[in-house]
């Protein structure tokens, strides 16, 4: 069964989130003035902090121009509707600030709350939320375990056996490959004892012309050229698009559940009390 507390708590913390950008990113210091719109203006310094909590990179010249383009767009809909629909400009602002009393009670709980919460996790509580929420975990792509190698085009890789040493067929090859790798690999990864995605795997590898099933399921060995890289792919073990991953996999998001599940729990059973002592403390006054 799906666990709609949880699911409710994530998307209030994205809400919040995404309207409170300015308060969760460090300043620059930078206010020099980007873009404009009449008399508004965007500060370097409001960008990075809004881009940067949304994910975007501030640092990418073509991000940046782009956020300030819709930046600009979005400041002369609020100018329009401020000259000509000035009642419904009205309503924006009581809708904006009757929200961020939802958002101060939100984080206002959160950072109280999180002073009581115990965030020590068992193995056997991990075990148990992880056998009764396995639907929930079904992988919609393959993780596996497996080696894979880029290197630059024209090295000579054959005289040092890296076309036999990434088979892994003898303990010493490991070794050797990673001996190669750090002199003269562009990417390379190897962990047999953590699982990760296939797609993580090979978004370095141009693999569009090869069937990724047939690829996986076969645990498939290979190596190839293109114009600039040879590539080397060994997939070691896999586990099955629409199956359930091992519960290693899912150790923080699982550990995140139940916090949540927690935290969620914590102001269910003290939301009373804290609105109380909270009311006691300012003067209240309702004339009607």
């Amino acid at each position: 069964m799906v666990n709609n507390r949880f699911i409710a708590f994530r998307q209030a913390g994205v809400i919040a989130g995404l309207f409170c950008f300015t308060l969760l990113y460090s300043c620059n210091n930078n206010n020099r003035v980007i873009a404009s719109v009449d008399n508004i203006e965007l500060t370097e310094n409001d960008a990075y902090r809004i881009m940067s909590h949304l994910g975007m990179n501030p640092n990418d010249s073509i991000e940046l121009r782009n956020f300030a383009d819709s930046w600009c767009i979005k400041e002369t809909f609020k100018a329009e509707l401020k000259q000509d629909y000035s009642d419904t400009w009205q309503l924006i602002k009581l809708r904006a600030e009757s929200f961020s009393g939802d958002l101060a009670e939100y984080f206002f709980e959160e950072i109280e709350l999180k002073k009581e919460l115990d965030t020590i996790i068992k193995k056997k509580e991990i075990q148990d939320y992880y056998d009764s929420h396995k639907e929930e975990f079904i992988l919609h792509d393959y993780i596996v375990k497996a080696l894979y190698l880029k290197i630059p085009k024209g090295l000579d890789f054959k005289s040092e056996d890296v076309h036999v040493n990434y088979l892994l067929k003898n303990d010493k090859d490991l070794t050797e490959l990673n001996s190669y790798a750090k002199l003269y690999a562009e990417n390379y990864y190897f962990n047999d004892s953590t699982w990760i995605y296939f797609e993580e795997v090979t978004k370095d590898i141009p693999i569009g012309n090869f069937n990724i099933d047939n690829i996986v399921l076969n645990r498939t060995k290979t190596y190839f050229s293109d114009d600039n890289f040879t590539y080397f792919l060994n997939i070691i073990d896999y586990k099955l698009k629409d199956e359930a991953p091992p519960v290693n996999f899912l150790l923080n998001e699982i550990k995140s559940r139940i916090v949540a599940n927690r935290l969620q729990e914590l102001k269910e059973k003290n939301e009373s009390k804290l609105i109380q002592r909270i009311k006691k403390k300012h003067e209240i006054i309702i004339s009607i």
